[in-house]
C-alpha cells in the first residue's frame, strides 16, 4: 500500500506519523509514573463476554449484530462494565485498583453503526472502508473529543481485526480530570451485514505511557480489541 496523507487523501488510511518528530511527543506522560501499563510481567486471564439472542434475553439489551469478546484480568486493575453506557452497547473501564482514589486507565465502548456493503471483490472493500473512515474522522472523533481541548487526529489506517477488513484512527486530546489521552477509533464493518459496529478506546498516556501505534497490540483495550469476533 502506498502512502499519502490524510489532508489529501482519506482513501489512503495509512499513518501520518513521521519517524523523526513524532507528535505523540507532546502529550505523553513526564515525571515519575509508578503504575506503567506497558510494563507489565504478570499474567492475564481473559473473561469471555457473549453479546447474543441470549444476552438479550438475560439482561433485556437489544444486540444487533452478535459478537464475542474476551477482556484482560489482572490483579491490580479494577473492571467495570457498564451493559447500558449512553450511545452504545457495552462499556468495559479499567482503572487502578490499588490507589485511592482509583486512576482511570483506559476504556472500551462498542457502539453499533451501519456501513453500507458496496459489492464484491477488493475494491467494494476498499470502498467500504473508505466511507468507515470518513464516518470515523468527520462524525466519531469529534463526537468522542467534545468538550476536550487539544483535540487532533495522528493516524488513520486499515486494519484487519480476526480477518475483519476494518479502519483505525488515533487521536489525542487533554482530559482536564485524566491529563494527555490517547483516542483510539476502530470501524468493524461486518462481512455480511450493513450493520456492525465501532469502538471507542480512550487511554490515559500517564498510566500507559505510549509513543507510538504499534504499542496498541500491549494495552488493555488492544487485547479486548484484538479477541472482537463476529458470531
Amino acid at each position: 500500500m502506498f502512502f499519502k496523507t490524510i489532508q489529501t487523501c482519506l482513501t489512503a488510511l495509512t499513518l501520518l506519523i513521521g519517524a523523526s518528530s513524532s507528535p505523540w511527543a507532546e502529550t505523553s506522560g513526564s515525571g515519575s509514573i509508578a503504575f506503567n501499563l506497558l510494563s507489565y510481567e504478570g499474567v492475564y486471564l481473559n473473561h469471555i463476554f457473549r453479546f447474543d439472542a441470549g444476552y438479550t434475553e438475560k439482561y433485556g439489551i437489544p444486540v444487533p449484530v452478535p459478537f464475542v469478546l474476551e477482556v484482560p484480568i489482572r490483579q491490580d486493575v479494577e473492571l467495570i462494565a457498564d451493559g447500558r453506557p449512553s450511545g452504545g452497547l457495552v462499556k468495559f473501564t479499567f482503572a487502578t485498583k490499588d490507589t485511592e482514589p482509583r486512576a482511570f486507565i483506559e476504556n472500551f465502548h462498542v457502539v453499533g453503526a451501519v456501513f453500507p456493503r458496496q459489492g464484491e471483490g477488493t475494491e467494494a472493500q476498499t470502498a467500504r472502508q473508505e466511507i468507515a473512515a470518513r464516518a470515523l474522522i468527520n462524525s466519531a472523533f469529534p463526537a468522542a473529543t467534545k468538550g476536550f481541548s487539544q483535540a487532533k487526529i495522528l493516524t488513520s489506517r486499515a486494519i484487519e481485526v480476526n480477518g475483519i477488513a476494518a479502519v483505525e484512527v488515533i487521536g489525542t486530546y487533554q482530559d482536564p480530570a485524566n491529563g494527555p489521552m490517547v483516542l483510539r477509533l476502530v470501524a468493524l464493518p461486518h462481512p455480511d451485514r450493513d450493520e456492525s459496529y465501532f469502538v471507542i478506546h480512550n487511554i490515559s498516556q500517564t498510566l500507559v505511557p505510549i509513543t507510538g501505534p504499534e504499542q496498541m497490540q500491549q494495552t488493555l483495550g488492544g487485547r479486548v480489541l484484538n479477541s472482537f469476533t463476529y458470531e
